[in-house]
């Protein structure tokens, strides 16, 4: 059975709370990533900066110079590196997030995206006979 760990991206780009927007929107646009985990010093978890949190901020004349933290989204949806890949489906379906991150022993080990569930998904599933 496949898990969050065998389909996640672990080349993981992640973000400190005290850092500007300006720095996460860069980011964003360095690593093609639609979010980021945001974590302490410790690399455990406290929220998530998307695009779109960024998108309403970047126009806005001192919006970029704000900090993470007072725009990312603290209560994240995640999976555990063993959370079954159905469960990642349904958690996504459910949450309507679009990427979610993974913890092992409540730190951030990897992302994984819909668009890797469905990737997995669609490669385990049985061909379907057409004769």
């Amino acid at each position: 059975m496949l898990t969050a760990a065998a389909i996640m991206t672990d080349d993981l780009v992640t973000i400190h709370p005290d850092a500007s927007l300006n720095d996460a929107i860069e980011s964003l646009l360095t690593h093609q990533a639609t979010g980021l985990a945001v974590t302490d010093d410790a690399g455990h978890l406290v929220g998530i900066i998307t695009e779109f949190a960024l998108l309403a901020m970047a126009y806005e004349q001192d919006g970029r110079r704000q900090t993470v933290a007072r725009h990312m989204t603290r209560d994240v949806v995640c999976a555990d590196v063993n959370t079954p890949l159905n469960r990642v489906a349904d958690m996504f379906i459910l949450h309507r997030v679009r990427q979610m991150p993974v913890l092992r022993n409540e730190r951030v080990t990897g992302m994984i995206s819909r668009r890797d569930v469905l990737q997995a998904l669609y490669a385990s599933a049985p061909p379907i006979c057409t004769a």
